[in-house]
């Protein structure tokens, strides 16, 4: 399967949950997520500022015979981004963080929409010195409060199998 990642362990395990229709991707790199999203039948928006992950993207979602909106996009600059309130069945977002960008995220949901976050705990960046910048890691239950107002459906913060520290969140809008 030419140079495609695997998709992210907790969005194969949730995907069974995730409400059928309209999925955004934040940050989604080279696009592992978005094009499993894709291939599961999903109409999905990616969000990658990376021309070269973009094209990759792009590349593997013609092998594999699935459309992804791939958009171009500075997530800093937020009005840029044309993040729409309100419409999207599913907003996931893995080893990125921006915490100017998370009401965004939650504004996108529709009611009854789940949001699926995963990335780097502080243990992490203290533990082995990467990520480098200590601002890219979540403080220990900073993610339950950034997110706070959705419904946790799972949440869990701690070292991996692989040895990882990451915070991991699915969360649902109310209806």
């Amino acid at each position: 399967m030419s140079s495609y990642q695997e998709p992210a362990h907790l969005l194969v395990e949730y995907l069974p949950l995730l409400p059928k229709g309209k999925a955004l991707d934040v940050a989604m790199g080279k696009g592992r997520n978005a094009l499993f999203l894709a291939s599961h039948g999903f109409e999905v928006a990616g969000l990658e500022r990376d021309e070269d992950a973009i094209h990759a993207c792009l590349t593997e979602a013609k092998r594999l015979g699935v459309h992804v909106d791939a958009r171009q996009a500075d997530l800093e600059d937020l009005d840029s981004c044309r993040i729409e309130k309100s419409a999207y069945d599913v907003v996931i977002c893995f080893y990125y963080l921006q915490r100017s960008l998370i009401p965004y995220m939650k504004e996108a949901l529709k009611p009854g929409g789940v949001l699926l976050y995963e990335t780097f705990l502080i243990d992490q960046h203290i533990r082995t010195g990467h990520p480098q910048h200590r601002e890219y890691c979540l403080e220990h239950n900073e993610l339950l409060r950034l997110f706070s107002g959705l419904r946790v459906l799972f949440y869990h913060e701690g070292q991996d199998a692989k040895g990882t520290y990451k915070a991991s969140l699915v969360a649902q809008r109310a209806l």
